[in-house]
């Protein structure tokens, strides 16, 4: 056989084994034939003798299934049941009963009929029943037990057996019935004997020269089976029915030569029916895998071999058919999870073709799914950057290592976006590189975002440096400080530790910049202090408003101390020359206001005693009357700006005591009425029925109700309606004048209560004024622990002012 010849089939190495076995049996056939035939003959002998013992042994075994039976019928006979219960009547029909059962099928035995105790009622008259076997009868009805028993006897062995008597009545048995037979009295021939079975003293006879006993097993009744009783017979005694048989060697030379004819042409057909399974099964096994893993099995049929290969092969085919669900399960997992991440994944074989792209770089390039051939990838590449990608690349392949870069990608809007690239190899058990796994994230937003962050940082750079602004952050736990680069901006000089900062805090405010810090890290909250600082550079003195707040860190788990320091020190000065204007402004009020007063009074004086001298002259009078009546608008307006003047500087002081503001409230009513009725005002009052008690300048507040209810009427048109109320609300008196006048623009009603602060003037406003009322009322209301509100609808929708005080307890 050539080594590239195929293997020869099992068919044809079975076919030709059995004709070389055809040939062999054909010359073993023709040394044997003598010796077999005869062999035969003697073996049929045997045969024939061994039957006609089995025969015998047969009758004795149906001879003690005949006795038995007839034994259980006597036992369940109503005549020993009576018995048991009468006694006087044995004599009468028991013992007759029982004497004509002396043979049975013309076997001799005997009977005896006992009561519970194993004592004798009745017998069949035939005696031989020993104290042995009255014991063994008393041991059996009190076991319960009815198996026979082989045992020696005078005249050989005997079979003892006994019928317990059961009745329903009782569970106990009320009597018993034994029997023994001689075993001699059962032999079928005289030459015959019998014997226990015993399979090694059987076969140590057999091997015995002077032995030619042929035994046979009797076929005993059910219960009688564990006595194991054997016949044997003397085989000389015995017929050979079979003489020599010399004719007959012909014929089984003729018959041995068909049967090798016969053998050898039925070989092949043999060979393709004992192996028609296994061609079965290799014909299923050469068609797996033309279709995939599926739930295709092997039939299991046909011989023990066959099926269990079959069955090895079913499982192998399953465990491969779960791998498979189990891979697929896997591989769905994975389309899915690279086909919903944002990131463009795609794998290439070892060589490095692009085998396979997910979904979002279908959705990227705009290229339809299936459509990419392995190199058309380099279409979508910026073609600047293309060969330096395609060297990694192709370096990545040679070195069989991880690699990583960016590179811009076209998408479907023609655009190009930049991708941060990965790629990997998986390798199998062996180390071999199976596949390159790559995925591109784009990086166009992070760079766009990185960008803005620049920008932002140098905006913010360029803002605290024109605010004159610095931050730093400060780690509580190890005190490290991080300060911004403009530091120098503000104090001087830029440096890495705080101590430097402590040293150039006035000492005057050092203890309590210390204070507050270190209470905002204790308490975790924040602080706000203005020191003064010492500036590094040119050592002048400067403001710093610096803010703190406890805030988490870069990381956001640990927790640092945010800070922020403002250069105030331009503020600060014009602060100190707004408050050194301010105050000048209120010296020159003063001056103004008593410069003014001076002259007054003379003026007044003058006008009454041209009213007097001239009384009868009605021109002077008119005039004079005009005169005094300006005067008098003159003198109001210049104690307004007195009274001002002296609450801006703290000059005013307030005489307190208990009254009832009701009182303040009339008497403010009543210094107002010439105007009200002037203007022909409607009036409306609401007063508090219980007293209103407060802690107050009695002159004060009158002067504060007035300046609200002539604010009022000055505003409001002839005929208008001004309502006031005055009560106690949650525990506060609340003095509220409401008119329907001019009302106030939203952009005057901030600063409404300010000095010199005036609505538009109107033709019919006949009482003008500096715009002072209002922050009069406001400062003499907060010096009485109050406060006042302004509220209107609008211009031409009236207003409402409110004045709440604290009610004594």
């Amino acid at each position: 056989m050539t080594p590239n010849a195929p293997p020869a089939s099992l068919s044809q190495r079975f076919a030709l084994a059995a004709a070389i076995l055809t040939a062999a049996a054909v010359l073993l056939i023709a040394g044997v034939s003598f010796w077999l035939i005869d062999h035969q003959r003697i073996q049929a002998n045997a045969l024939l003798q061994q039957r006609e013992v089995a025969f015998h042994a047969t009758t004795v075994g149906r001879n003690l299934e005949v006795l038995t039976t007839r034994v259980a019928e006597v036992a369940n006979s109503p005549i020993l049941a009576t018995a048991l219960v009468d006694s006087a009547g044995k004599e009468t029909y028991l013992t007759p009963f029982l004497h004509g059962l002396r043979q049975m099928n013309g076997i001799p035995l005997q009977l005896l009929f006992t009561d519970f105790e194993g004592k004798e009622i009745a017998s069949n008259g035939v005696p031989g029943f020993t104290e042995a076997d009255l014991a063994w009868l008393r041991a059996r009805i009190e076991s319960g037990d009815e198996r026979p028993a082989l045992q020696s006897g005078p005249k050989g062995d005997e079979l003892i057996a006994v019928n317990l008597l059961r009745y329903s009545r009782t569970r106990t048995p009320e009597g018993a019935l034994m029997v023994k037979i001689r075993l001699a009295d059962l032999k079928p021939v005289q030459w015959a004997s019998f014997a226990r079975t015993d399979a090694r003293a059987d076969v140590a006879r057999r091997g015995a020269p002077d032995v030619h006993e042929i035994a046979a097993a009797v076929p005993l009744p059910k219960h009688l089976a564990h006595l194991g009783l054997q016949l044997r017979e003397d085989e000389r005694h015995l017929a050979a029915p079979l003489d020599a048989a010399a004719p007959q060697y012909l014929l089984i030379v003729g018959v041995a030569a068909v049967l090798a004819l016969v053998v050898f042409l039925l070989a092949s057909r043999l060979a393709l029916g004992l192996t028609q399974d296994l061609r079965r099964l290799q014909a299923f096994s050469a068609s797996l895998g033309d279709e995939g893993i599926s739930s295709q099995r092997a039939p299991l049929e046909g011989s023990l071999e066959v099926v269990g290969l079959a069955g090895a092969l079913n499982r192998m085919l399953d465990r491969l058919y779960e791998q498979h669900v189990h891979l697929e399960a896997e591989r769905q997992k994975f389309l899915q999870l690279s086909n919903n991440i944002p990131q463009l994944v795609w794998i290439a074989d070892p060589q490095g073709n692009i085998m396979w792209f997910n979904e979002r770089w279908y959705e990227f390039t705009g290229v339809a799914p299936g459509t990419m051939d392995p190199n058309d990838w380099h279409a979508f590449h910026d073609p600047d950057q293309l060969p330096q990608v395609r060297r990694r690349w192709e370096a990545a392949l040679a070195s069989g290592e991880m690699a990583q870069m960016t590179f811009p990608l076209r998408g479907a809007d023609g655009r190009y976006r930049n991708f941060f690239t990965s790629v990997a190899p998986l390798r199998d058990a062996g180390g071999a590189i199976v596949q390159w796994f790559g995925t591109c994230t784009d990086v166009t937003p992070l760079e766009r975002a990185e960008r803005a962050v620049r920008y932002s940082e140098e905006r913010l750079q360029q803002g605290l440096v024109a605010a004159r602004m610095a931050v730093w952050e400060r780690d509580p736990s190890s005190g490290q400080v991080s300060f911004s680069a403009n530091l120098h901006s503000v104090f001087g000089k830029s440096w890495h530790n705080v101590a430097e900062l402590w040293r150039l805090v006035d000492a005057d405010d050092r203890e309590q910049v210390r204070e507050l810090t270190e209470r905002a890290l204790r308490e975790g909250g924040e602080y706000r202090i203005t020191p003064r600082i010492r500036r590094a550079d040119d050592g002048n003195t400067a403001w710093i408003d610096i803010r703190g707040r406890l805030g988490l860190g870069p990381d956001g788990r640990s927790t640092v101390m945010h800070a922020v320091a403002i250069d105030i020190t331009e503020r600060k000065r014009a602060e100190e020359a707004l408050r050194l204007a301010d105050r000048r402004k209120d010296e020159f009020l003063a001056m103004l206001a008593h410069e003014l007063r001076n002259p007054l009074a003379p003026i007044a004086s003058a006008a009454d005693m041209l009213r007097l001298a001239y009384a009868d002259e009605p021109r002077v009078k008119q005039i004079s009357d005009i005169v005094a009546r300006q005067v008098a608008h003159m003198r109001h307006l210049v104690d307004d700006l007195l009274d001002v003047s002296r609450v801006t500087r703290g000059l005013v002081t307030v005489n307190r005591k208990p009254i009832d503001l009701r009182t303040a409230v009339g008497e403010a009513i009543e210094q107002s009425r010439p105007l009200i009725d002037a203007r022909r005002h409607q009036l409306q009052v609401r007063m508090a029925q219980q007293p209103l008690m407060v802690d107050g300048d009695h002159t004060r507040l009158v002067q504060v109700a007035a300046n609200l209810i002539n604010n009022a009427a000055k505003y409001t048109p002839e005929g208008g309606l001004i309502e006031v109320a005055l009560d106690a609300v949650d525990g506060r008196a609340q003095l509220m004048v409401r008119d329907n006048g001019s009302g106030i623009g939203q952009d005057l009603l901030p600063v409404v209560f300010d000095l010199f602060t005036q609505g538009s003037r109107t033709l019919d406003r006949t009482q003008g004024g500096l715009g002072l009322g209002l922050a009069l009322v406001r400062k003499l209301v907060e010096l009485h622990g109050g406060r006042v509100d302004a509220a209107s609808p609008g211009l031409g929708r009236g207003s409402t002012f409110t004045v709440r005080l604290p009610l004594l307890a």
